[in-house]
């Protein structure tokens, strides 16, 4: 079964993005209603008006890509990152630690490189996403109970900060169990 993750947000991109082309258009109205008495005041107006149809696009494209194209999903054997490039897939096994700090949520790879999850937004929604892929690496891995999971910490992972004080990373690799096998 695979998990998805969405990043959210979209309603409030689209509202802003909305709001903004409402804005630039009242602006180039009064741009063209200004024209007739002071080319300055027309030339500042349609720049502004610019300006808020420049904002309005991004916002309107940040609504689109959180909607349609950035999601993470966690399937039985790897970590898929859908972004603009297409999909990734990273495999459990290759994966060191998942990273949440200051409401972003990175992935770290066993040879130190990092990807960001556009699909997880927020510290609360990386939580979730650090202990599902904990579960599901520990599934892959044959269910030994290997694997040490990390308590949520606001103050991220992996870094020096009130919650990390030695800035030790918040790791998925294996641990050693304890003597006995319990």
């Amino acid at each position: 079964m695979n998990e998805r993750f969405r990043p959210g947000g979209v309603t409030h991109a689209l509202v802003s993005g909305l709001v903004e082309a409402a804005l630039a258009l009242l602006l180039l109205g009064g741009s063209l209603l200004a024209a007739e008495r002071s080319t300055g005041a027309a030339t500042s107006l349609a720049v502004a008006s610019l300006l808020w149809a420049v904002l309005a696009l991004y916002s309107l494209a940040v609504a689109l890509l959180r909607a349609r194209v950035f999601a993470a999903e966690l399937d039985d054997q790897a970590v898929v990152l859908h972004g603009l490039g297409g999909a990734s897939r990273y495999p459990y096994h290759e994966l060191s630690a998942v990273e949440v700090s200051r409401g972003r949520t990175r992935l770290v790879a066993r040879d130190g490189r990092v990807r960001a999850v556009r699909g997880v937004r927020g510290a609360v929604q990386g939580n979730r996403f650090r202990a599902r892929v904990l579960a599901r690496a520990t599934e892959a891995a044959g269910g030994s109970g290997g694997l040490k999971p990390s308590p949520p910490v606001d103050g991220g992972s992996g870094r020096r900060g009130p919650g990390n004080p030695e800035g030790v990373p918040r790791s998925i690799e294996p641990q050693p169990g304890p003597p006995g096998g319990c």
